[in-house]
């Protein structure tokens, strides 16, 4: 009966330390903020192939990808559970933004914030795989 009771206490503190939790994400909460009703264009992808080549560039292939024309702000949240990764890019459509901020959340822990100017050629990209490395270089082809 100790024996019985010891296990079940091990397992209840155990559990409380979160050894057991899974640490993959299930949602990305996208924010993008700045010069309120200009608009930028948002690719979103939970399809691509991602890996770091020798120059320390994170390239990323999109399979499938959504592309809006969308007004700032923007506050959208993305189920990731199932594909485990997450892309975004925001860029200019066109006139420069002068501030712009875009802020990556995933289950409610910030991965990404960046903020300034939008310039052309420059857009905001935001790439997540579980359990791969990714680089701060982003290139996408």
């Amino acid at each position: 009966m100790k024996r019985a009771a010891i296990l079940l206490v091990t397992a209840f503190l155990s559990g409380g330390c979160g050894w057991f939790e899974d640490p993959r994400p299930n949602d990305a909460r996208l924010v993008v903020e700045g010069d309120a009703g200009k608009q930028v264009r948002l690719i979103t992808s939970t399809r691509f192939v991602s890996a770091v080549n020798e120059l320390g560039q994170t390239r990323v292939i999109l399979i499938e990808a959504d592309t809006a024309f969308v007004t700032l702000p923007i506050d959208q949240t993305y189920t990731i559970g199932g594909d485990e990764r997450f892309f975004a890019e925001t860029s200019r459509l066109d006139a420069d933004l002068e501030t712009v901020r875009m802020q990556v959340f995933l289950d409610r822990n910030k991965r990404f914030d960046e903020d300034g100017p939008l310039l052309t050629g420059q857009p905001y990209r935001f790439v997540y795989t579980f359990n791969q490395p990714v680089t701060r270089e982003i290139v996408v082809i």
